[in-house]
């Protein structure tokens, strides 16, 4: 075969390559499922409640999730949480949560019966704390899990909040 040949097919192989590479993590990545704080940045005075959400954006089929928040303890205290009304609104679900003193709260909801997951952008929990003292306290969530209607695993990124006094 001719040398030049080769070299041609071989540089748009590859030229498709990074095309198709650039497109699956440059455009694909931008229309992610994304959990966040909201409002990331939030701002209370010592005796206060505070309320934040916890939402997601850019999902597809959610049927389920579980997540993790954290938060400093030293200067939030847990007063509260309500499950948001994302996955209501497709159907019945279970919502349920467990509260640890050291700074935690694992969130995990999920509908029930055979039902298409919810899409969109929405509201999957509100939390409600009572600020204890000045400082700042990282809302970090962590260890979570969301899935569609086939119980698979849906890729999704992480938007952490912060509160301060």
């Amino acid at each position: 075969m001719n040398k030049k040949l080769i070299i041609g097919i071989s540089s748009a192989i590859i030229f498709v390559l990074i095309i198709a590479l650039v497109y699956l993590f440059y455009f694909k990545t931008e229309n992610k499922a994304t959990l966040f704080i909201t409002p990331q940045n939030v701002k209370g005075a010592v005796g206060q409640f505070i309320t934040v959400n916890i939402s997601i954006s850019n999902v597809d089929d959610l049927y389920g999730w579980q997540i993790r928040l954290e938060w400093n303890p030293q200067i939030l205290n847990f007063s509260g949480v309500s499950e948001g009304d994302f996955l209501k609104k497709q159907g019945q679900t279970f919502f349920s949560h467990k509260f640890n003193e050291t700074g935690y709260l694992v969130l995990d909801c999920t509908l029930i019966g055979d039902l298409p997951g919810a899409s969109g952008s929405g509201t999957l929990a509100t939390v409600e704390f009572y600020v204890k003292k000045e400082g700042t306290s990282q809302l970090q969530l962590s260890e979570t899990v969301l899935v569609n209607s086939s119980e698979d695993l849906i890729p999704h990124a992480i938007k952490n909040g912060q509160f301060s006094t």
